[in-house]
């Protein structure tokens, strides 16, 4: 056996030459992940895992490639065995790639062995048990985690990272598994997308999946939209007499916000009546005698506004309000809630009693 660099010439069991080269590493760039603890122990064991197959030397860590005894005796001379020798100087390698992958308050645990293998196994036993509470804690997260109130993408992403830790930790979640656990995640408002994800004959991607949900949390965020409702306007119409010397005059106020900006004047005749059916929705005549009526037990509630004494013909008022003001609460019901309505003098009148049609 001859020596030159890391490359030992020896002779095989068939007399021919043949060579063997020792490994070394390059650590800074081979293994930049260093262990620190069971946190990362399974991203940490892969990557050096990795580098040891790569050169087929993971035998050393796992008991596959047997220690070579150290001499050889023929007769009454000992002799150091190559084989052994060439063991000894790739086994001391590995662990020194070991020791230069942990973190210093770790190393000790890997420069007290005797092998590489010892150095193995002692961090095993330190922290891939710690790991395997880890693997069940991320179970547990994952099987725990719902969307409730937070936006998809963010839900979709707490699941995703959970079932990339565990296949860091050698406990991969399966495709399908994963898209059960995202759809038995989702609110009710998913319900229609996850059942026609569900009776599909053949299982969906997790990347098809995002798409999908992306597109139906923007769908119902459109739909809301829809139903958010407008601007309350309200129609407040009184009645007054005026204290002049003309014949029984009204005064009317509207204070309101129109949806068309137009403008109404009041006829100048003696009495000026407002009413709205609250049947048809419609001004100009009351429920009682609406054409449209469709039964005969209606009874007028908070829209209906007191009509006066007047042959004078109606002034009808498109005002496009959502909410009237009345001063005749007998048709309505008693209204517990500490609120009032702002008038255009900057008065305020306190509401005592509401109706709906």
């Amino acid at each position: 056996m001859t020596k030159d660099g890391n490359t030992t010439r020896v002779v095989n069991a068939d007399n021919t030459p043949g060579t063997i080269t020792i490994v070394q590493f390059n650590l800074a760039s081979q293994l930049p992940i260093k262990l620190s603890g069971s946190h990362n122990f399974a991203t940490w064991k892969a990557q050096f895992s990795m580098l040891m197959h790569g050169h087929d030397l993971y035998g050393h860590l796992d008991g596959s490639t047997p220690t070579p005894i150290p001499s050889t005796t023929f007769g009454t001379n000992t002799t150091p065995n190559p084989a052994y020798i060439l063991w000894f100087r790739q086994d001391k390698l590995i662990q020194n790639a070991l020791i230069a992958s942990v973190d210093p308050t770790i190393a000790s645990a890997v420069a007290d062995a005797n092998t590489s293998k010892q150095a193995w196994d002692s961090l095993h036993t330190a922290y891939a048990n710690k790991s395997q509470t880890r693997i069940f804690s991320f179970r547990d997260q994952l099987g725990r985690i719902t969307k409730f109130t937070t936006p998809i993408t963010e839900y979709l992403q707490c699941i995703r990272s959970l079932s990339d830790e565990l296949a860091t930790a050698d406990a991969p979640v399966t495709n399908s598994e994963l898209i059960v656990k995202i759809l038995s995640g989702l609110g009710p408002e998913f319900r229609v997308i996850s059942a026609s994800i569900r009776a599909r004959d053949t299982i969906v991607t997790y990347e098809e999946l995002y798409e999908n949900m992306l597109d139906h949390e923007l769908f119902l965020r459109h739909e809301e939209a829809k139903k958010t409702p407008g601007p309350i306007t309200v129609a407040v119409a009184t009645h007054n007499k005026s204290n002049n010397n003309t014949n029984n005059s009204q005064s009317w106020r509207q204070n309101a916000r129109p949806n068309n900006a137009s403008q109404y004047h009041p006829p100048n005749n003696n009495t000026t009546i407002v009413i709205r059916c609250q049947l048809c929705n419609k001004f100009g005549h009351v429920a009682s005698v609406c054409r449209s009526k469709s039964h005969n037990h209606f009874e007028a509630k908070a829209n209906y506004i007191t009509g006066f004494n007047t042959t004078a013909n109606p002034w009808i008022v498109a005002s496009g309000t959502t909410h009237h003001i009345t001063t005749e609460p007998h048709n309505l019901q008693p209204y517990h809630v500490t609120e009032d309505v702002s008038m255009s003098d900057g008065n305020k009148i306190p509401i005592s009693h509401t109706g709906s049609r």
